[in-house]
């Protein structure tokens, strides 16, 4: 696994000087945030080239671009061919991309009938580009509830789509630690996140959500994507994200050390 940085988590900073603090401590990669200032609001095919080389020169992999698109909103299929060119500029793979709609409880079939339709060429035109779309889990989406992702995957029956980790947190949430285990053939990205018991957001290792258990399903399971920090809480910044990119790396370390005596047997 490999130890990620989403741009967002400084959205109030140039892109220049996330990149600096991604390097200097000590990711892999970095998630780019997929809107001003980070990333031009039209499809710039110089300015990805820059942010591309900037990123490079710092020794750091994009895993990602972190789009906004969905499939109920205008023009979905020309902002989604920009999300590609750019991810395709940028050198990655993944774009993530949201379901759209509200909660998945409350949302009426019709709706649900016309993301799946919607999707479906979406995931088409991404595979054969040979690259993937990464659905959002999030509330207040179709995507907030193993269930209704699952669903949608199965419906769209293309490999092409696949789904990020983040867990929800609301008192209707399904348990995150059973989510990464019913998600984890899908997962192609971790976004890291955790809530206390009262839903108020946290430092990773101090939350509800046990990602030693979690990261523990997916290194059983081949996983060797992102984890990925998205945002970072407290006054000091910096050293809210030096706490939580430790703590991340220890577990990390600790599931991929077993591995790499595995694969070094074999050689």
């Amino acid at each position: 696994m490999k130890l990620g940085l989403c741009t967002i988590a400084f959205s109030e900073k140039p892109l220049e000087a996330v990149i600096d603090i991604a390097a200097d401590y000590g990711f892999d990669g970095v998630e780019l945030w997929g809107k001003p200032p980070h990333m031009p609001s039209e499809y710039d095919a110089d300015a990805v080239k820059k942010i591309r080389d900037m990123v490079l020169r710092k020794g750091l992999e994009i895993s990602a671009f972190g789009s906004y698109v969905n499939p109920l909103m205008a023009w979905h299929q020309r902002h989604l061919e920009d999300a590609l060119k750019i991810a395709q500029g940028l050198g990655t793979d993944l774009v993530r991309i949201w379901s759209g709609g509200g909660p998945s409880k409350s949302l009426h079939p019709d709706e649900k009938r016309l993301i799946t339709f919607r999707l479906i060429p979406l995931a088409q035109w991404a595979q054969f580009r040979r690259l993937t779309l990464g659905l959002e889990m999030h509330n207040n989406n179709l995507t907030d509830s193993v269930a209704s992702i699952l669903e949608l995957i199965e419906e769209v029956k293309l490999p092409s789509l696949k789904t990020y980790y983040q867990p929800t947190f609301r008192p209707d949430a399904d348990d995150p630690h059973e989510a990464a285990t019913k998600l984890a053939p899908h997962i192609v990205n971790v976004h890291a996140q955790n809530a206390d018991a009262n839903g108020q957001a946290c430092a990773i290792a101090d939350g509800v959500v046990d990602y030693g258990k979690v990261l523990e399903v997916l290194a059983q399971r081949g996983y060797d994507g992102y984890v990925e920090v998205e945002f970072v809480h407290g006054e000091d910044k910096l050293a809210a994200l030096q706490r939580d990119r430790d703590y991340l790396a220890s577990l990390i370390g600790a599931f991929d050390e077993p591995l790499r005596h595995m694969t070094g047997d074999l050689v």
